[in-house]
């Protein structure tokens, strides 16, 4: 089991030294609590599978239609980053909701490995393969929850992810496109189980959501040249440059949008798998918010 967990987290982690996300789960800024309410609940899938879920719910009056609403996963380290990156100046607040565990750090990376991730061949891809049964925890467990106890637009739901948590935001997105109307796909692992996750039919969707946004940093598929007095990691940059996290992302979203779906593609300049995670949390908070 420790192979196993050591594997994954190789796997996870695996762009440049200066790339590895932060275990440590950052503050809440005080800024934040002048425009969120925060909440935090524990909520149980079932014997095996239990729910970190953080709440920020506005301070202004919902709409007469509801709040807008944010989904997006990593819950215990992104979601202070979602709060504390909202500003007015970029439009209204939306209702957050994100999807954590029961733990201290950041990224616990078996568990969400399991929930991100569609079945895939290969030992390498074991520990994953549950994104079907974590989206039926999402859409038939947490989201009649939160619109019984919110005031939720149910028109303007977004999901938002990043690494695995993109993936999941492109697996739910090809199965279940009308779960949410805004997909936000931040730095998806696409090379899981060689691009699994991708329809191999053509058109990849039959009807599109209204928005779809696809992230990337500039440096997930090569070396910053910046970087060249750090210690460098041959095999990472082997598998960086294998991977074609940025060629690959941007190449899926012409291609969606060729085929008819509203569909953005942002290359966050100078960052890497890292240090692009503020950038892409806060599009995803201002797409929900002008959804």
């Amino acid at each position: 089991m420790s192979k196993l967990i050591a594997l994954f987290s190789m796997l996870l982690f695996s762009t440049a030294l200066s790339a590895k996300p932060q275990q440590t789960i950052p503050p809440i800024d005080k800024t934040a609590y002048q425009h969120f309410q925060i909440q935090q609940y524990d909520m149980n899938a079932d014997e095996q599978r239990s729910y970190r879920i953080y709440i920020a719910v506005p301070n202004t009056p919902p709409p007469a239609s509801g709040y807008p609403v944010l989904y997006m996963l990593d819950g215990n380290g992104q979601f202070p980053l979602a709060v504390n990156s909202y500003h007015p100046d970029n439009g209204p607040a939306p209702l957050i909701i994100a999807i954590g565990y029961p733990t201290d750090v950041s990224y616990n990376t078996v568990p969400r490995t399991r929930d991100y991730t569609p079945p895939a061949e290969g030992e390498e891809f074991a520990q994953g393969g549950k994104a079907e049964i974590f989206n039926q925890f999402i859409n038939q467990q947490l989201k009649p929850w939160v619109n019984q106890h919110y005031a939720v637009n149910q028109q303007k739901q977004t999901l938002a992810g990043h690494s695995f948590g993109g993936l999941f935001t492109l697996y739910t997105l090809f199965n279940h496109p009308q779960q949410f109307q805004h997909y936000v796909a931040a730095s998806p692992s696409l090379w899981w189980g060689n691009g699994v996750v991708i329809p191999a039919s053509s058109p990849l969707l039959s009807q599109w959501p209204e928005s779809i946004l696809v992230t990337v940093g500039e440096y997930e598929e090569k070396p910053n040249p910046a970087d060249t007095n750090k210690p460098q990691d041959a095999e990472r940059a082997k598998r960086q440059a294998k991977r074609q996290q940025v060629t690959k992302a941007r190449t899926l979203a012409a291609e969606m949008k060729q085929q008819g779906g509203n569909v953005n593609f942002i290359l966050f300049p100078g960052k890497n798998h890292g240090s692009v995670i503020p950038d892409a949390i806060k599009a995803a908070v201002i797409t929900a918010g002008k959804a």
